[in-house]
């Protein structure tokens, strides 16, 4: 069986952007798996992986590290299960669709809810985490707090080219979800699990979209500890 190598926080909150593009590519891909919790400061956890970050999957002697790289692995090595990009153009704009999402919508929601995401880290990581806030985003918690509404409006703007698709469809992908969506989705399931502030109100689209991608696979990703 696949193993999984992810973040956990404080109550066992898993709540990695990155290792929910993982935990939902594989059950788009109708995969088992185990999931191993790890400490942010327990980079000896991770070791064996030639790296210093999760997402990490082991899939019998073969071991994947980066959630970009495990979506490939799945696609190629498990064919047939659903397909994650669609074919090799799918694949091609999932990967432009990926990288705009870390470059462009990840430092915005880092940037407004790292003050928040701070409190439930493990006591272990908190000194670490506060590092890693002050190192990507120049500002202490509390400053970041104080910034936190014109942080959201400036997500929700950035958020617009996506908004405006999910108004002519049900998905990125068209009728069905693909790898994209679960891209954006990790984002907002990152948001839900870290802080009890909602960025969106309940008619964006996009929540709307959240809450489609939330119920899929039997409601697997509304069914972890979350603040909403």
């Amino acid at each position: 069986m696949i193993e999984l190598w992810e973040l956990v926080g404080q109550s066992d909150r898993r709540y990695s952007t990155f290792s929910w593009r993982t935990r939902m590519a594989l059950r788009h891909k109708q995969l088992a798996f185990t999931e191993q919790p790890v400490l942010q400061t327990d980079k000896a956890a991770i070791a064996f992986s030639g790296g210093r970050t999760v997402p990490v999957i082991r899939d019998s002697e073969t071991v994947v590290r980066d959630s970009w790289q495990i979506a490939e692995y799945l696609e190629q090595t498990y064919p047939q299960g659903p397909s994650l990009f669609g074919g090799s153009t799918g694949k091609a704009l999932c990967l432009f669709f990926n990288t705009w999402v870390d470059r462009s919508v990840v430092p915005l929601a880092f940037r407004g809810l790292a003050c928040d995401a701070i409190l439930i880290q493990d006591p272990a990581d908190q000194e670490h985490f506060r590092a890693t806030i002050e190192k990507f985003t120049g500002g202490s918690p509390d400053s970041l707090k104080l910034e936190q509404p014109k942080t959201f409006e400036r997500l929700r703007a950035a958020l617009d080219p996506a908004r405006a698709t999910l108004k002519r469809q049900q998905f990125l992908g068209g009728s069905e979800p693909c790898y994209a969506d679960y891209i954006l989705f990790s984002v907002f399931q990152w948001a839900r699990i870290v802080s009890p502030v909602s960025i969106l109100p309940a008619d964006d689209p996009l929540q709307v979209w959240f809450e489609r991608i939330l119920a899929l696979h039997d409601g697997y990703a509304r069914n972890t500890l979350a603040f909403y």
